[in-house]
């Protein structure tokens, strides 16, 4: 007996009755679902919603044995079957547990054949939390592939502009973060393979479809080359490398278009550089190859390992000077210096120091060496060597000055490499004697050491005395370059061939100095200044 209804089983059918007083406690839908689980057959449905409107008793089904129930399980799928719920539903007094295995045939019978969690399905049956619902399985979410990937092996950040860190916390504000350099064979870019991905499963077992990963392919560029597998970029030359529209060029000249000021900074780059404007003062440019100026240069350094062409010329103010492991071509250079492996070309040099181991043209629409010293291993083409005023002076040929210091430095070291073959002569007298007596493995030692030194020592003399022997063949030799005047060499001026000099005291025009009988001459020129590029 309830206190809000009873259910009766009678000869003449199942009856009904209502508290009219406890009506309002009366939970319909529980009320239905308590019949429909005691599986009365034929039932009224209708006069039971009138008794739960009003209370009372009446007949709600014909004459039937009641049945007992036990503990039921409510299948819920989420609409996407990613979830399986289940809800257990309390047993009457003395009905049947509920037991897995049943359960377990439950969920398949709904459709759940996927990802069921049977260690939760136990805990819900064994708990006995009546009218909770609990996940018992859940869907296998598929995994999307991985699109492949470019990894950068440079920066690709916009350049700054800003002053380049030098460490300590200190920048040096003439040297700007504007490119990025790179060398030969250096590892630009490469590419991870794309992962393809794995479909996932529902609850009911449909497929979940996934999205496989994209290959990707690396950008295109210029001066570039790449790995058999195509999956790594290199660069084909040095210089500088950028990023641009999904290209990536590697330039081997480093173009300003403008002047090299406070904006652009020093510039230390593998390749060449171009610079259609000037080159203030102040400023350092490193190539290693070309350095193209379009306007002139004021005291700044060009330092270069090919050749240098300055448009315009140098005002150096003793400061400027420019060194090019190939030829130099200047209009001008004023209080500043050249040294050039290759051959010089100018206008006029004005109270400058020139090393060249080529030749010096001083030609054009003047052609002069005013002041300071030229030192040329080669010939010398100019209009005017001094000028009316006397001013001082000197142009060597033959050997550079450089060489003469090569030849000094490898002369001692070729002494040096002498004392240290007497010192190992020493020890190898040493170790014959006391082979035997000293320790094993410490004379073995120093044994080792002094052929492993002698080695190197005679690897070295070699080396340094083939160059002792160009250096000095080109000393013996040097006399043979000659210095030609097309116009006049004024007094004040003064010409050295090897070891010998002459001093110009009154103007001599149009002439070739050069070296005969063990000193300096002149006659008449020996070339035509229409041949001479």
């Amino acid at each position: 007996m309830c206190a809000v209804y009873n259910l009766s089983y009678e000869e003449d059918g199942v009856f009904l009755e209502i508290n009219a007083e406890q009506i309002a406690n009366l939970n319909e839908d529980t009320l239905i679902l308590h019949l429909t689980r005691k599986k009365i057959t034929d039932l009224d449905i209708r006069s039971v919603k009138n008794l739960t409107s009003l209370g009372g008793h009446a007949k709600i089904a014909p004459s039937q044995i009641e049945q007992t129930y036990g503990e039921e399980m409510i299948v819920e799928i989420a609409k996407d079957e990613s979830e399986a719920f289940v809800k257990i539903l309390a047993p009457e007094d003395d009905g049947p547990f509920l037991e897995q295995e049943y359960a377990k045939r439950m969920l398949f019978d709904a459709g759940v054949i996927h990802g069921i969690d049977e260690d939760a399905l136990n805990t819900v049956i064994s708990s006995k939390d009546y009218g909770e619902q609990y996940v018992v399985a859940k869907a296998t979410p598929q995994k999307d592939g991985e699109d492949g990937k470019l990894i950068f092996h440079f920066s690709i950040d916009e350049r700054t502009g800003s002053p380049v860190e030098i460490g300590r916390g200190r920048v040096d504000l003439r040297t700007l973060d504007l490119f990025v350099p790179v060398t030969e064979g250096q590892l630009l870019v490469s590419v991870t393979k794309a992962v393809e991905g794995t479909p996932g499963k529902t609850v009911k077992g449909n497929i979940i479809t996934y999205r496989p990963g994209k290959e990707i392919v690396l950008p295109r560029g210029k001066n570039v080359s790449y790995n058999d597998e195509k999956t790594e970029m290199y660069a084909s030359c040095p210089g500088m490398v950028e990023y641009v529209n999904n290209s990536i060029n590697v330039s081997n000249v480093y173009k300003i278009n403008g002047d090299c000021d406070t904006g652009v900074g020093n510039i230390d780059f593998e390749g060449s550089v171009h610079i259609t404007g000037n080159v203030r003062s102040g400023y350092t440019i490193k190539a290693t190859d070309g350095i193209n100026i379009g306007g002139s240069v004021e005291s700044a350094k060009l330092i270069a390992g090919g050749n240098v062409e300055v448009k315009g010329g140098m005002h150096g103010s003793g400061r400027g000077m420019i060194e090019a492991g190939g030829c130099v071509s200047i209009m001008f250079v004023e209080q500043g210096a050249i040294i050039a492996d290759g051959s010089v070309k100018l206008d006029v040099c004005m109270n400058s120091k020139i090393e060249t181991g080529g030749t010096l043209h001083a030609l054009g629409r003047r052609g002069a060496i005013i002041g300071g010293q030229v030192a040329v291993a080669g010939d010398v083409f100019t209009n005017y060597i001094g000028a009316v005023s006397n001013t001082k002076t000197e142009v060597v040929v033959g050997a550079m000055p450089r060489k003469r210091s090569r030849l000094s430095v490898i002369e001692n070291e070729l002494k040096r490499l002498a004392t240290e073959r007497i010192k190992l002569d020493q020890l190898d007298t040493y170790l014959t004697k006391t082979k035997g007596t000293m320790n094993n493995e410490t004379w073995t030692t120093l044994h080792l050491s002094s052929v492993e030194n002698r080695r190197i020592n005679a690897e070295e003399t070699k080396m340094y005395t083939e160059e002792s022997e160009l250096l000095k063949y080109e000393m013996e030799h040097s006399t043979n370059s000659k210095v030609h005047v097309f116009e006049t060499a004024f007094s004040g001026s003064r010409v050295v061939i090897g070891s010998n000099a002459i001093k110009i005291d009154d103007e001599i025009s149009y002439s070739t100095f050069s070296y005969y009988n063990g000193e300096v001459v002149y006659g008449p020129c020996e070339k035509n200044k229409a041949d001479i590029n």
